[in-house]
């Protein structure tokens, strides 16, 4: 009785562990997938994270790409060998350390005070900086923007599945998979890759990128019958996923989530709740009241105070003389529609903005550079040709670059760019398009097509058939 009592608990507990495995894989598979869908993406909010602000760690900053690739390929590497079973006790243990180290970055930033300070050390001498604090972790990209409080709560209940898995695998619960437990467990995982790829991604690839990883470790695993072979269906796996990584590098990403997509209207983007007719979101402020005197203080919010009409209430005056109003805390009290665009502009050398006429009726061409030094001016003989062609067609035709006026004249010259340069914010340029430069094509606002500059058209039939 107690023999068959221990093997029905280790039963109960390896088929908890498994469909954790199945559970924890195929997110990770999708969350890995994600970021090396947009590196760059993902490059900036590392960056973001390296800010002397946040945790910083500038000198990491020049390799933030390269440590984002780790880390998404790094996902996809142990989503798979979790679902396979490879490596189980090395597997679950970088998985946890992967999880611990998310699930603190994700709690730090959940308690970060964007009204607060902190002090670094800047050419040796103790230095005060206000916080900077990061938005959202970038766990999803943005696919799903999740707030740190939604990514702290989603790396919480991960841990809580690994911990079955952990168990498991430190007992010898579980190694490779045998044939009916691989059918099961992959088609499981599949059929939840489809539906969290349809319901929350808008994205079918997602579900064959995993097929593609899980395809990849068994068809080594059946033909590498040496020792390693574990090793080498990681191998395998990792084929796959830098594939892909060096396809949206050297491209664009396949599937792109922002407000500058494809199809999107930039025009309605920018629009204000109000001027959508929907509800804005609403806010409200914690204000610190205090008397220097005694040291007595209290936090009223604003709204409260306005309600009140504190202002007029002379007991509440005598007892809190003093109001901190620079310092007050704000925070949402409702969620409400928001633009999904808010610093894009077109600014020529006199300040004045032509981004209407840019996303007004007809067609616009846009040579995007977020650095022009840096873009080595690649495929600008391409750009030249395209743009003479859609100005004779009747075109709009412009660059957005940061650059100031003066070294955009000078490129203009020295590459011989015959469209005018608008100055745009920088960052809006690295979210419009992941490549330095781009090309952007506009019908009435609205986004037709975008290149990389490897991908620039050789003709201007190519521009024409691309709408």
């Amino acid at each position: 009785l107690v023999l068959r009592y221990s093997t029905a608990m280790r039963n109960i507990l390896l088929s908890i562990a498994n469909f954790c495995r199945v559970l924890v894989g195929a997110l990770f598979v999708v969350s890995g997938l994600i970021k090396i869908n947009d590196a760059m993406g993902f490059m900036y909010k590392l960056e973001e994270y390296f800010e002397p602000g946040a945790l910083n760690l500038e000198a990491w900053a020049p390799y933030a790409l390269e440590l984002g690739m780790l880390a998404s390929i790094g996902e996809v590497l142990l989503g798979v060998a979790l679902l396979v079973g490879a490596l189980p006790r090395l597997t679950t243990a970088l998985t946890l350390v992967l999880m611990l180290f998310f699930t603190w970055l994700t709690w730090y930033t959940d308690h970060c005070d964007p009204f607060g300070s902190k002090t670094i050390i800047e050419n040796g001498i103790e230095v005060i900086i206000p916080n900077q604090c990061v938005l959202s972790c970038g766990c999803f990209g943005n696919a799903i923007p999740l707030t740190p409080h939604e990514s702290f709560i989603k790396d919480l209940v991960l841990l809580i599945l690994l911990l079955p898995v952990m168990i498991s695998a430190w007992t010898g619960g579980y190694g490779l998979n045998e044939r009916r437990r691989s059918l099961w467990m992959y088609a499981t995982a599949l059929l939840i890759t489809w539906m969290f790829g349809e319901a929350m991604l808008e994205w079918g690839f997602p579900t064959l990128f995993l097929a593609m990883g899980l395809a990849a470790a068994e068809g080594v695993r059946r033909r590498w019958k040496r020792n390693g072979q574990e090793w080498a269906m990681a191998g395998g796996v990792l084929l796959v996923a830098m594939g892909f990584q060096a396809y949206t590098l050297r491209h664009l990403p396949v599937k792109d989530y922002r407000p500058y997509a494809v199809g999107e209207d930039l025009q309605r983007n920018m629009a204000s709740a109000d001027e959508l007719g929907l509800d804005p979101p609403a806010f409200d402020k914690e204000v610190r009241f205090f008397d220097p005197a005694n040291g007595a203080d209290t936090v009223v919010l604003q709204s409260a105070y306005m309600a009140g009409k504190l202002w007029q209430d002379e007991a509440f005056k005598a007892a809190y003389p003093e109001a901190d109003w620079d310092g007050a805390r704000e925070f949402k009290v409702s969620e409400g529609y928001e633009p999904l665009i808010f610093d894009l502009d077109a600014t020529d050398e006199a300040g004045n903005s032509l981004l209407g006429e840019l996303l007004g009726d007809g067609y616009t061409l846009l040579h995007i550079s977020k650095d022009l030094e840096a873009s080595e001016a690649r495929g600008q003989a391409q750009i030249n040709g395209l743009f003479a062609e859609a100005a004779a067609q009747g075109w709009r035709t412009a660059a957005l670059t940061p650059s100031t006026a003066e070294d955009a004249a000078a490129y203009k010259v020295q590459h011989q760019a015959g469209y005018d340069f608008y100055s745009t914010d920088p960052t809006e340029l690295k979210i419009i398009v992941r490549s330095n430069p781009g090309m952007v094509l506009l019908k009435d606002g609205v986004v037709l097509k975008k290149w990389a500059w490897r991908d620039f058209p050789e003709a201007f039939s190519e521009l024409q058939g691309a709408h």
